[in-house]
């Protein structure tokens, strides 16, 4: 099990008398340590793999767990058959082993299924076969490739350099319809401050010249505040 849309249930049986594979408890591998040992690796690699074109492989995924559920179901009936009349203890031996051999051999089968996707789909292809019409390039949907939200439509050598969330979107949108606005607003308030500053000006001097005219001869100097 890593993820739901890339798994695989395979049967526990609760009256088991005995626990899970190895590879389920194994401490071969963890989440920072890869191991073909441990079942958990053999999902997570396949769906880490399917974000290369989630559209394409984890269809294929899917297809393959159906037909493991598929066996799934069939096994869950049979074992529970071959345990009737048996003791408690008989029955939970027998349902252990029964459970047990068909999990190992799925998960073995699931690392097959695994190596199979690097050959399929490497080198951005699909490839099925070595003759001359073995491989096709892998496609994406045109509504993807102009979605906002990724952005390849939306770059430019100035940016963005990256999608912008579709929940993000109206509020960049009223920002740039806000400042396209707020534009002429603003030149208009700076028109008006050079302008006034430059009557101050004017008004200053013409003030100061009038009272040095009208001045002449007085026991004071007239100064500019």
């Amino acid at each position: 099990y890593d993820s739901p849309h890339g798994t695989a249930y395979l049967p526990f049986f609760g009256a088991a008398g005995e626990g899970a594979p190895e590879a389920w408890h194994s401490h071969e591998g963890s989440q920072s340590k890869f191991s073909t040992k441990v079942a958990w690796w053999a999902f997570n690699i396949v769906n880490e793999y399917s974000d290369l074109n989630f559209q394409l492989i984890n269809k294929d995924a899917k297809a393959k767990a159906t037909v493991v559920e598929d066996e799934a179901e069939t096994l869950v009936k049979e074992c529970l058959a071959k345990v009737e009349g048996k003791s408690r203890e008989e029955a939970g031996l027998e349902l252990a082993a029964c459970g047990n051999a068909f999990a190992s051999a799925k998960v073995a089968e699931w690392w097959d299924f695994a190596w199979s996707l690097f050959g399929r789909y490497s080198r951005y292809g699909i490839t099925v076969n070595e003759s001359e019409t073995g491989q096709r390039m892998q496609t994406y949907p045109k509504w993807w490739l102009e979605s906002a939200e990724v952005g390849y439509t939306l770059w430019s050598a100035n940016g963005p350099f990256h999608g912008i969330p579709e929940t993000a979107r109206p509020s960049v949108q009223l920002l740039a319809e806000g400042a396209s606005q707020a534009a002429p607003m603003l030149l208009a308030v700076a028109f008006s401050v050079v302008v006034g500053a430059a009557g101050f000006q004017v008004g200053l001097r013409r003030g100061f010249r009038g009272a040095q005219g009208s001045c002449e001869g007085a026991p004071y100097i007239s100064m500019a505040a």
